[in-house]
């Protein structure tokens, strides 16, 4: 039984509502992890709630790994799709330790950069 009479902040503290938390990430992860076995419905999905998929890795350190297999970026060698990690990772040239990368006020401006002429 939840308490009904009570402050915002005793009840962010209940065990009841701590459980529910958890189970409810638990599954929203779970499902995720299903669209992404999709890649023409996870692109769409991506599109509308990559930012929250962000925001999760900074707000939720529990699950960060969890979230982090979920990002996808832009790299030079994908084209227009955009790319996880792992997949990035696959693709490494032998001998390649280090994985660099560029931020920008958007792609074009990226693309644009002297840094990434030697690429």
């Amino acid at each position: 039984d939840l308490p009904l009479n009570i402050s915002r902040e005793t009840l962010q503290q209940n065990k009841i509502l701590k459980v529910i938390r958890k189970n409810l990430v638990k599954k929203c992860l779970e499902l995720f992890f299903e669209i992404a076995e999709n890649k023409e419905d996870y692109n769409k999905f991506y599109e509308a709630f990559s930012k929250n998929l962000k925001l999760g890795i900074h707000e939720d350190s529990q699950n960060r790994t969890k979230i982090a297999e979920l990002l996808r970026y832009h790299s030079t060698k994908s084209g227009d799709e955009l790319t996880s990690l792992k997949d990035y990772v696959t693709r490494m040239k032998e001998g390649q330790n280090d994985i660099f990368y560029i931020t920008g006020e958007s792609k074009k401006a990226v693309e644009n950069s002297p840094f990434l002429e030697k690429l």
